[in-house]
């Protein structure tokens, strides 16, 4: 009995039910995604904001086609069931950083380079195995900067 709960509150059992959800919600909104259209933060989350910006001031950003009729709420879906699954197991607390402004402007390169690269390494891998042959290149590129940020990390705290 103790394992059936503990299944529950597994991140492959809601791995399973996000998988489950994004294929039920090509047919429910009748939207075909482009190809190897992950769950990507980065994406979804630049495509919410210019769905937004569109909806209010009728621009004309761009945006995936997943997301022309209804937007991608997968960031915010994301945030929440964190924070949910933090607070049930009891692992939420706030960490101090040495430096809020150092860590603020890494993320945002880091987003700032997933969009460069026009995507995040799941669509990567996504897009390596449908044959792009830029995502092979910019996979050894994201290899390499893990590689060389691990190597300088190392070296840092020595």
């Amino acid at each position: 009995m103790h394992r059936r709960i503990k299944l529950f509150y597994s991140p492959i059992f809601y791995g399973f039910i996000a998988g489950l959800l994004a294929v039920l919600a090509q047919p429910i909104f009748k939207i075909q995604p482009p190809q190897a259209y992950g769950i990507c933060v980065v994406c979804h989350a630049r495509d919410l904001i210019n769905w937004i910006i569109n909806w209010i001031f009728s621009s004309d950003f761009d945006v995936a086609e997943a997301s022309i009729n209804f937007p991608l709420l997968t960031t915010i879906g994301i945030i929440i069931g964190a924070f949910i699954s933090s607070k049930s197991n009891k692992e939420f607390r706030l960490i101090k950083t040495e430096n809020p402004i150092i860590m603020f402007l890494l993320g945002a390169l880091i987003v700032n380079f997933g969009l460069t690269i026009m995507s995040c390494p799941t669509r990567l891998v996504l897009r390596f195995s449908f044959g792009d042959p830029f995502a092979f290149f910019a996979l050894i590129g994201l290899f390499l900067g893990i590689y060389l940020g691990v190597a300088f990390l190392r070296w840092r705290s020595k």
